[in-house]
């Protein structure tokens, strides 16, 4: 193995290093959030919002949610039963991540017309934080996969309009039902046309000239649906250098959270500093 080649894998290593380290220390696990947990789940069938705090009686987690339309979601304490990665629902719809609370009622994401990802019923998802369904409790699958991965069979879950809940700290979205991309746009999957848009401004994208001073956040672009390009810049973290002292290409990576969605997107940009 050369020199060079040498040089150039452990400047890959460093920037996988650098990258976890930056993704570790901007989008940390959420405060007791976790495998194990013994937690309870509140929803209010009047505000549609559900709670989930732990044993001490801590918030872990807000959620806008949709109950059944004029209060036909059962009332009372249960436990639950089961787990479904997609299961059909009533009139042949089908939803993500379901956790069974008794008998029929479920808790999952707004209803897709296909076991497909781009299928979500558009006008349902911006129903959320009101009463829209048949008696399931709908939520966003960011939401919906959280109760399912974090929430074991046997969780607790109450059920009624006495315990007054607190609303999540982002604004409720909705989508234009114009565009029908049929994604929800908390969905974490890579794929998601929601998800962060990164790149570089015109005025970088066929080099920087030697010698300049150079800014890495300030040269990117980012583009969201629902938040400002200044907003996305301000939260976002790089991994890798750019020595514009020398010629040559730098790869460095780039990770941001829109806050709106909540979706992580990284990408991995490359650097042209001109020679002379």
């Amino acid at each position: 193995m050369n020199h060079k080649t040498a040089q150039k894998r452990t400047l890959a290593f460093r920037l996988v290093l650098l990258a976890l380290l930056v993704v570790m220390a901007v989008f940390p696990a959420r405060a007791h959030a976790g495998k194990g947990k013994s937690y309870t789940i509140y929803v209010n069938r009047k505000s549609n919002l559900v709670n989930v705090v732990d044993s001490h009686k801590r918030l872990v987690k807000a959620m806008y949610c949709s109950t059944g339309k004029n209060y036909s979601t059962i009332k009372g304490s249960y436990r639950t039963q089961s787990k479904m990665r997609w299961h059909v629902l009533y009139h042949g719809v089908y939803g993500q991540y379901c956790t069974r609370i008794h008998g029929p009622y479920l808790f999952h994401s707004v209803p897709y017309t296909r076991v497909k990802k781009n299928a979500v019923q558009t006008r349902e998802f911006n129903k959320l934080g009101r009463q829209a369904s048949h008696g399931c409790i709908r939520l966003s699958v960011a939401d919906a996969k959280w109760i399912y991965k974090n929430c074991p069979v046997g969780t607790r879950v109450v059920i009624g309009e006495k315990n007054k809940l607190k609303a999540p700290d982002q604004a409720r979205l909705t989508i234009s039902t114009k565009k029908k991309t049929g994604w929800d746009p908390t969905d974490p999957d890579k794929r998601n046309p929601y998800k962060v848009e990164i790149s570089l401004k015109e005025a970088y994208r066929q080099g920087v000239p030697l010698g300049t001073d150079f800014n890495l956040i300030q040269a990117l672009d980012f583009r969201s649906v629902f938040t400002s390009s200044d907003q996305l810049a301000a939260g976002a973290k790089t991994a890798g250098l750019v020595d514009t002292s020398v010629p040559g290409t730098y790869p460095v990576k780039v990770a941001v959270r829109d806050p709106a969605t909540r979706l992580i997107t990284v990408e991995v940009l490359k650097i042209q500093v001109l020679a002379p």
